[in-house]
């Protein structure tokens, strides 16, 4: 039994560890040559204060036209390849946009509330959405030099505000063919969603508009088992794209889709859909670390209209399931593990609310997760107890289960027989004290899903040195004091192995200090809480089994 439980210990370390590489339904797309990206030719604007925010979103809120909605709607230009770029600035509480009348997209997307320091610098700067050097930009359509139409576009400043909350933006232009494209956007001050009407006029060739290269991308991470790409929502399955792993340079989907897009762990840009009219939506890769969305639009010799709506803005939970399309499948919560063993995802959604709940009160993270670990301890305590008690069994019958291998040496099945009847005469479940662990396996794996993937544990401080919970502990205090209490836990335990055994599982404290060292600080925080407690319980259990009965 000892060498099954050296291999069950090894087992969930793999478990741990390698898991995140299999999570995940990933349709492949593969290598072609890398295109070469396109500075941005719009002047730099530098970014102005962000102010203090009062979201008054309410989750599930769509953008229904409203009076006070301020219209930018200018005069037709005459067609010229030569004419200067016109930048125009959306500005609101949450982020602040700009459009270019060359080709009518969208050159920047700068999240105001979502900050990073840069490597150079240790001023916090705005997230932006939109790479500097990008092959294709937002709102571009894949017609014969599209990139040097020019569309109708003032430069003056929309400002939104709670006294102005919405405002639309027109962009127009006629091609040398006579065709004509508009493209209104209707933003809002105080939500990443924006309402887009897309009218054709005697476009008779197959277009496509696009959501652009690597738009909503911030950080391709070195995350184990998490890569930014491509990711939608087509016929109620999540697909996704990661360019380093695609087959093809292009992948095609046809179905109902309920939207599309481009993500990174935090953050995404998103195309929803409001018609079925709509063709299908191609994932194209442009180098390992590029990718580019867009949907396919059918060509008409009259009037051809298709809305959306497009989200481009954090993984933030309420805000994505209030959409009611189903973006919050955005949010890697995991998914099984090994069939139906490991139901992660099941497990990984309770968990995150239980936090948010907890962080209502003690409004830090760090607390909200001792506080869950030490209710799931509560909650498993019989479990926990039965085990410790299993594994003081199985320590006081070790001289008969020596003797019995000494006995049977030769003969393994006999050995098997005896074994088990002596289980069965003492009452010993061989395999308790494994029960713990098999059980903290996919809360462990869980909770680093939650840590790793949700934008709401992104810079959040636990206390002193520990200033971002999602990421390692700098000074590795954590780690080593964990390793220390796994230890301490092992030495306490009641040992069912013979003594050189024993000293071979001392080094699993190390092994796992060693992984650990580069793990978030809010996954340490949780398993050195789990060990103290493991102790404490231990101590208790060994205090009462020692008690000398009253005579």
């Amino acid at each position: 039994m000892e060498k099954r439980l050296v291999v069950f210990i090894v087992i969930s370390l793999l478990i741990i560890f390698v898991y995140p590489f299999f999570i995940g339904k990933m349709t492949g797309v593969a290598p072609t040559t890398p295109v070469s990206p396109q500075q941005e030719t719009a002047p730099q604007t530098t970014p102005a204060p962000a102010p203090s925010v009062q979201n008054n979103e309410t989750p599930g809120d769509k953008l229904p036209a409203a009076d006070d909605t301020a219209t930018s709607e200018p005069t037709l230009p005459e067609i010229a390849s030569d004419v200067s770029e016109k930048l125009k600035i959306i500005e609101g509480d949450l982020f602040r946009v700009t459009l270019s009348n060359h080709g009518g997209v969208i050159k920047k997307w700068e999240l105001k509330t979502y900050t990073e320091k840069k490597e150079e610098s240790e001023i916090e700067e705005p997230i932006q959405l939109i790479p500097v050097e990008t092959s294709r930009f937002p709102l571009a359509f894949t017609l014969p030099n599209e990139d040097k139409q020019i569309y109708t576009l003032d430069d003056s400043t929309l400002q939104l505000s709670n006294g102005t909350p919405k405002g639309t933006v027109k962009l127009q232009t006629v091609r040398a063919d006579g065709s004509k494209i508009t493209k209104e956007l209707t933003f809002s001050n105080n939500t990443y969603l924006v309402e887009l009407n897309v009218s054709t006029e005697n476009v008779d060739q197959p277009y496509a508009l696009s959501l652009g290269s690597n738009f909503g991308i911030h950080d391709w991470g070195e995350q184990i088992g998490r890569t930014a790409g491509s990711i939608g929502l087509i016929d109620n399955e999540v697909i996704r794209n990661i360019p380093k792993k695609m087959e093809t340079d292009v992948a095609s989907y046809s179905g109902d889709t309920k939207w599309f897009g481009l993500e990174d762990k935090y953050f995404i840009s998103a195309l929803i859909p409001r018609d079925s009219s709509v063709g299908s939506v191609l994932f194209k890769k442009l180098g390992d670390e590029a990718i580019s969305a867009e949907i396919q639009l059918n060509p008409n010799s009259g009037i051809n209209t298709h809305s959306f709506s497009m989200y481009a803005g954090p993984k933030e939970y309420d805000r994505l399931s209030g959409l009611n399309v189903n973006l919050d499948e955005s949010i890697d919560f995991g998914w099984f593990v090994f069939g139906s063993l490991l139901p992660v995802r099941m497990i990984a959604k309770p968990l995150f609310y239980l936090l948010r709940f907890f962080y209502q009160f003690t409004e830090n993270y760090g607390i909200a997760i001792i506080l869950i670990t030490v209710l799931i301890k509560a909650l498993f305590f019989p479990i926990t107890q039965k085990s410790i008690k299993s594994m003081k069994a199985m320590s006081t019958i070790q001289p008969k289960i020596a003797a019995i291998r000494k006995q049977w040496a030769k003969d393994k099945e006999k050995l098997n027989a005896e074994l088990m009847k002596l289980y069965k005469t003492e009452k010993v479940n061989p395999l308790g004290g494994c029960l713990p662990i098999l059980i903290q396996i996919p809360v462990f794996i869980s909770l680093y899903n939650i840590l790793y993937t949700t934008i709401e544990l992104r810079h959040a401080p636990f206390f002193l040195w520990v200033t971002d919970l999602s990421a390692k502990d700098p000074y590795y205090v954590l780690p080593i004091v964990m390793g220390a209490t796994m230890f301490l836990q092992q030495y306490t335990a009641p040992t069912t192995m013979d003594p050189t055994q024993a000293k071979i599982m001392m080094f699993l404290p190390g092994i796992y200090t060693f992984f650990f060292l580069n793990f978030p600080s809010g996954l340490v925080l949780y398993w050195l809480v789990n060990n103290t407690l493991t102790i404490l319980q231990q101590y208790l259990t060994n205090k009462e089994n020692t008690k000398v009965p009253a005579t």
